[in-house]
């Protein structure tokens, strides 16, 4: 990323501290998630997935296991299997497929369990969703579901209109959403969906989001929200601050970083 861009988000992003700890984060008037990603998506250099991800996966690992539960240190490799798969997807030389993906996903998600089979398998049983008041639609409804979006296309994103982006971005909330609300596995169904969110999210070369355990009730409030009301104002917003937050996290910060350790080893001119 250039200096210049790579300053003007850092100034931005000054301001999205700011209010955060005013506690203003989601005042309507706020436009700052909006500048940040329309500046990071119109770059004109691609982020290093390899470094990204690698940097993702260690931060990630640890808050994604506690977002719902204590996970298995079974399912803990396979979530780093789904981020290394996820790492070297290839959307101009593979063809995504939103159900094909998130089978996928699911697999590599069980893939070192003592029954690896769980992975990939609909369920045929009820589901309830923890400690919420929501229907879970049966289990032949959650695979009609989940099967409807066999070749569903994505919405384009054009460079030369921004406010695409935002269109892209909130369609996979919505999908993934209404995905996990459905519940079409057995078990894992938040964890494949968000991973296939930041599947989605690379499509465009937005860095993938994960949520801290502080931010834990945040999250689950603007999903209920989402699912019970049909109102995803609060849920969008949050991913777009997630999103800034991993420009920042991710990318920009590790950049500032290595361009410190440059400066360090420099020998000096005297």
């Amino acid at each position: 990323m250039k200096n210049e861009l790579r300053d003007l988000i850092v100034l931005i992003f000054e301001g999205y501290l700011k209010r955060k700890e005013e506690k203003r984060l989601y005042q309507r008037d706020s436009l700052i998630p909006e500048q940040i990603i329309t500046l990071y998506y119109q770059s004109n250099e691609k982020p290093h997935f390899k470094i990204l991800y690698n940097n993702f996966k260690r931060k990630y690992l640890y808050n994604e296991s506690r977002i719902d539960e204590e996970i298995s240190e079974e399912e803990r490799k396979g979530l780093e299997k789904v981020y290394d798969y996820i790492k070297d997807y290839d959307f101009e030389n593979q063809k995504f497929d939103i159900f094909v993906e998130a089978l996928k996903i699911h697999s590599l998600l069980y893939s070192a369990c003592p029954y690896p089979e769980f992975g990939g398998r609909l369920r045929d049983n009820t589901a309830v969703l923890k400690n919420e008041i929501i229907e879970v639609p049966s289990a032949i409804e959650a695979k009609k579901y989940f099967q409807s979006f066999i070749g569903m296309k994505l919405p384009d994103v054009h460079f030369s209109d921004p406010s695409s982006i935002f269109t892209y971005i909130n369609v996979c909330i919505y999908i993934t959403t209404e995905l996990i609300k459905n519940q079409p596995f057995a078990d894992g169904n938040k964890r494949t969906f968000r991973a296939l969110l930041n599947l989605m999210l690379k499509k465009y070369n937005l860095p993938p989001v994960y949520i801290k355990t502080k931010e834990r009730e945040e999250y689950k409030d603007a999903l209920i929200k989402a699912m019970k009301k049909r109102d995803y104002t609060s849920l969008n917003q949050f991913y777009y601050y997630k999103i800034c937050d991993s420009i920042y996290d991710l990318d920009i910060v590790e950049e500032l970083k290595k361009e410190e350790k440059t400066l360090v080893k420099k020998p000096s001119s005297d």
